[in-house]
C-alpha cells in the first residue's frame, strides 16, 4: 500500500475480525488520517498498549484507535499488537476511560472535545463531575457543550477552514442563513484583509447591525403589515421617509398609513392642494373633465399673477425654489471634488466641511419622480441676506454642471 501522510485510513479494510469499534468513542474524531511520524515511531516499538474490553465474543476498541490502525498499516497481526483487555467495564466507565485518554490531547480539536463532553453528559454524567475529573472549570465544560448546538454544516466549516474558536460565540448568536452568512464573511476575512470579517469585534458589529435591521423590519411589519401587493415581509422605508414603504421583492411603494399606492397618495395630495376631486372607477384613477378644465385655468391664473408680481426692474430675477433638470447627485458631486476638509458620518446622515467656501446655500430634496429623479431645490438665507443673489449663484452652478 502506498501510504501518504494525511491520507484517510481505510478503517473497514484494516480492522481485524476479532475487533469491533465503540459506536460512540470512535466518532469523537472527525477523521482518522495517516501520521507518518507515528508510523515511524511504531516501527521502533509501541510504548502504550491499545485498550479493549470484551463485549460478547469481540474485542471492543476503547483507547488507542490511532495506534491500532497505524499498526495495521504496518501489517501487524492482531495477536502481535501490544494491548490490554479489560473485563466487566460498564458503558459509563468505558466512556470516562476513553475521555481521560483523549480529551486534552494536543491534536484534539475544540469540536472533538465538545463531542466527548456531550457524550459524557448524554450518559448522565453531570458537568460538575466532568469538570472535577478533568480539572477544568464548569464554565469550560458548558462552553464546549454549547458548541454542539451549532449545525453540523457550520461545525464542518469551522474544522475544514480552521476558523478560530474565538468566533464561535458570535456565530452562535445567529441562526439559519444569517449564521452561514457570517461564517462565509469570516472565511473571506481569513483569506483577505480587505474583504469579509477578520476580527471578533467586526463580527459583533455585523451582528449588531443585522439585529438592528431585523428589529426595525419587525417593527415595520408590526405597525403596517406585509406588502399589500405580494404579501412579502421584506419591506423598508423609502428614502428615509417614514410614510413611504417599499417592497424589496416586487418594488411596490405605498403609503404606510393608508396602504394606498404611493403614486395615488401623491396624486391625491397634489390634487387636494389644488382643490381637485379625484374619482376612482374600476380601480383606475381619473380626473373629471371639470377638474381638468379648472386645473388649466388655475395654472394660467397663477402664471399671470407671477408675471404681474415681478417688477419691471427685476426681469432678471430667478426662482428661489424650483425643480432642477438634473439629479441631486449631479449637483453635489462637483462641489466635493478636491474640496473636502473633513467628513463626519452619522449613520444615515453625513456632515462635510469644505476647504473653500462654495457660497451656495440651498436644501435639496430628492423624491421618487419618474422623470429622471428630479430634485427640488430650496434656496436658504445666507449671511449676505440677499436670497436672490444666492438663488442666482445656485442657478449658475446647475447650468454649469448640466452643460447649458
Amino acid at each position: 500500500m502506498d501510504i501518504k501522510d494525511g491520507q484517510p485510513i481505510p478503517v473497514d479494510q484494516l480492522i481485524d475480525p476479532e475487533v469491533t469499534l465503540h459506536p460512540t468513542i470512535f466518532k469523537w474524531r472527525e477523521a482518522l488520517t495517516v501520521d507518518k511520524g507515528l508510523l515511524d515511531s511504531l516501527k521502533t516499538g509501541q510504548l502504550q498498549p491499545v485498550i479493549f474490553r470484551m463485549k460478547k465474543d469481540k474485542h471492543e476498541l476503547l483507547i488507542g484507535s490511532r495506534r491500532y490502525f497505524h499498526q495495521k498499516l504496518l501489517g501487524t497481526s492482531f495477536k502481535n499488537i501490544p494491548k490490554e483487555v479489560k473485563h466487566n467495564i460498564s458503558d459509563r466507565d468505558a466512556l470516562m476511560m476513553a475521555a481521560s485518554e483523549n480529551i486534552f490531547r494536543q491534536d484534539f480539536t475544540p469540536f472533538e472535545e465538545a463531542r466527548v463532553i456531550s457524550d459524557l453528559a448524554a450518559a448522565k454524567i453531570q458537568p460538575k463531575v466532568i469538570a472535577e475529573k478533568f480539572k477544568v472549570s464548569q464554565s469550560y465544560i458548558y462552553s464546549r457543550l454549547a458548541l454542539m448546538k451549532l449545525p453540523n454544516g457550520i461545525i464542518k466549516r469551522f474544522e475544514a477552514k480552521g476558523i478560530p474558536m474565538s468566533f464561535a460565540p458570535s456565530v452562535m448568536k445567529l441562526e439559519g442563513e444569517a449564521q452561514m452568512s457570517l461564517v462565509e464573511k469570516i472565511e473571506q476575512g481569513m483569506e483577505s484583509r480587505y474583504n469579509g470579517i477578520s476580527t471578533v469585534k467586526e463580527a459583533e458589529e455585523y451582528i449588531f447591525k443585522l439585529e438592528k435591521q431585523i428589529k426595525e423590519k419587525e417593527e415595520l411589519l408590526r405597525k403596517y403589515g406585509t406588502c399589500p401587493k405580494c404579501d412579502s415581509k421584506d419591506i423598508t422605508n423609502r428614502y428615509g421617509d417614514d410614510l413611504q414603504l417599499y417592497c424589496r421583492d416586487c418594488s411596490h411603494t405605498w403609503n404606510a398609513e393608508t396602504r394606498e399606492p404611493w403614486e395615488y397618495y401623491e396624486l391625491k395630495q397634489a390634487a387636494a392642494k389644488q382643490g381637485i376631486e379625484i374619482v376612482e372607477t374600476a380601480g383606475k384613477l381619473e380626473l373629471t373633465p371639470r377638474d381638468v378644465s379648472e386645473l388649466m385655468k388655475k395654472e394660467e391664473r397663477l402664471e399671470e399673477a407671477r408675471r404681474e408680481e415681478k417688477p419691471e426692474g427685476d426681469k432678471d430675477q430667478v426662482e428661489e425654489n424650483f425643480r432642477s433638470k438634473i439629479s441631486l447627485e449631479d449637483i453635489i458631486i462637483p462641489l466635493l471634488i478636491e474640496n473636502i476638509q473633513k467628513v463626519v458620518v452619522k449613520g444615515s446622515s453625513i456632515d462635510i466641511e469644505f476647504i473653500e467656501d462654495t457660497k451656495l446655500h440651498f436644501k435639496g430634496l430628492k423624491k421618487n419622480y419618474k422623470s429622471g429623479e428630479l430634485a427640488r431645490i430650496e434656496t436658504q438665507h445666507s449671511w449676505s441676506g440677499d436670497i436672490q443673489e444666492t438663488a442666482k449663484m445656485i442657478h449658475e452652478h446647475i447650468k454649469k454642471v448640466s452643460g447649458e
